[in-house]
């Protein structure tokens, strides 16, 4: 009995040593003659972190089209005034018209800021939703109400360039008849978009684009998967072989030549060739042409499906993930919408960090040696047992640590304060763990004080606030390592 305790607090010792080792040394495998650390890297703030400025500005495209409506308008208000200018020579009313045609101009230009307020408003709303459905979290956006020029701080990021780029982007979304450039599908036939990942009929990995339709583009979408098909025609050559043999007695006045015509016509009259005509569609982004398709058969649930990019099994899992970045990048466009007017990128610029690697490195040392202090308490204190929750919580931190970097939390200087308010809690229900003799108890008890910090956290996460992703995995880790890892270790 008493060998079976030893060999089993030694192997839970064994595995805190390597989930230890694994957080705070890593995992390094070879990779193209170096070795690479396998785990992921922390995702740090705008705050710790080099970080992109944004700056997107009216397009000057934009600005002439503006120029040259209010030229027009000028032009047609200048005709009333010369107009006006004769009418009041000859009637004494035309000092009214010009009073009138005065107030009108001024209410003109008063409707013209409202709508370029109104654009500019909802064109931050537009990108604001981008970045949400991108998984920004922590970003600021700022916009110049008089010009509509919009500043965004971006953290780093692998998708970096292509997010910016999606961002930018108008938006305009058309289904164009390949020949007649006839558009049959816009944004405002889009419920929604989703990306994904799948299985194509030749064995491929591909990353995909569900574009769902709403009620009236669902029935759109029916009637162009109807129409745009291979079809095969009945083509008469009975005009087309006339005038060859037209052509072949050109110059000659014989009447017999002319009867042989007139035979030749007779034959070939009623004959017909069959020919396969392809109509297409052409997807369009931002008038940029996507690709051009037809359809095998009716589609008549309102989902159009565009592949993104495909892979063979030899293919890089790199390279699958950036389709799968690209796809979803996509669908986040289609689904914030299109912007009113249109921006061009003006700046983008890397920025430096508000926090000093140094003053980050002063912060862990100072953390470490509080930590310290508190273990020896706890070895000095309850002895044995100490010793093993000593080890344990140094287990704790480890694991709290590699579940940061794989759930993609981003660290902050807020989530850094969380991180040390989730070990503080975890040593608070460790010191209670030596003190009762009912472990589970004081864990469900610990669990219960900790329900108010668990729904602050679920709210601030869904805030988009990094502290409430960081402390949420945080307690929930602490409670789940205490009842399977400390329980096992001071259960006799």
């Amino acid at each position: 009995m008493k060998n079976t305790k030893i060999l089993k607090i030694t192997l839970i010792i064994l595995i805190i040593i390597l989930i230890s080792i694994i957080s705070f040394v890593g995992v390094f495998v070879q990779n193209k003659n170096q070795m690479k650390n396998v785990l992921p890297e922390y995702l740090l703030s705008r705050e710790l972190s080099e970080h992109t400025v944004v700056e997107l500005k009216v397009s000057e495209n934009e600005e002439n089209d503006d120029e040259s409506v209010n030229e027009e308008k000028n032009t047609s208000e200048n005709a009333e005034e010369e107009n006006s200018d004769l009418a009041k020579k000859e009637v004494a009313e035309g000092e009214v018209e010009n009073t009138t045609a005065e107030t009108s101009n001024e209410e003109s230009d008063k409707s013209d800021e409202k709508d370029d307020t109104e654009n500019y408003k909802k064109a931050k709303e537009v990108i604001t939703k981008r970045l949400a459905s991108m998984n920004v979290v922590d970003y600021a956006i700022k916009q110049n109400k008089e010009n509509g020029t919009i500043i965004i701080e971006l953290p780093k990021n692998d998708n970096l360039s292509n997010m910016i780029n999606e961002i930018a982007s108008t938006g305009k979304f058309e289904i164009v008849d390949s020949e007649t450039k006839e558009v049959l599908m816009t944004n405002d036939d889009i419920k929604s978009a989703t990306a994904g990942l799948g299985t194509n009929s030749s064995g491929y990995r591909v990353a995909f684009v569900n574009i769902n339709f709403n009620s009236a583009g669902t029935k759109k979408f029916k009637d162009i998967t109807n129409t745009y098909i291979k079809t095969t025609v009945e083509k008469e050559k009975t005009e087309e072989v006339a005038e060859e043999a037209t052509n072949e007695i050109a110059g000659e006045a014989s009447t017999e030549a002319t009867n042989e015509t007139s035979q030749e016509q007779e034959k070939t009259e009623g004959q017909a060739q069959t020919e396969t005509v392809t109509k297409k569609v052409t997807m369009k982004l931002d008038d940029s042409e996507l690709f051009s398709t037809y359809f095998e058969g009716e589609i008549s649930n309102g989902v159009l499906q565009l592949t993104v990019g495909s892979s063979s099994n030899s293919t890089k899992v790199e390279e699958l993930q950036e389709f799968y970045n690209n796809a979803r990048n996509l669908a986040s466009l289609l689904n914030s919408g299109k912007l009113p007017i249109a921006y061009e990128l003006e700046k983008n610029e890397t920025v430096s960090p508000n926090v000093t690697f140094n003053q980050i490195k002063t912060v862990i040392i100072v953390a470490v040696v509080v930590l310290a202090v508190a273990l020896c308490y706890m070895v000095v204190k309850y002895k044995g047992k100490g010793i093993m929750l000593s080890i344990s919580q140094i287990g704790y931190i480890a694991l709290l640590l590699i579940a940061i970097r794989y759930f993609n939390v981003e660290v902050s200087i807020g989530g850094i304060i969380a991180i040390l308010l989730c070990i503080a809690i975890s040593y608070v229900i460790s010191i209670k763990m030596l003190k009762e003799k009912e472990i589970l108890k004081t864990i469900g008890e610990s669990a219960i004080a900790l329900i108010p910090v668990l729904i602050i956290s679920i709210c601030l996460t869904f805030a988009n606030i990094s502290i409430g992703m960081v402390l949420f995995w945080g307690i929930v880790i602490t409670l789940l390592y205490h009842v399977s890892i400390s329980n096992l270790l001071l259960n006799d």
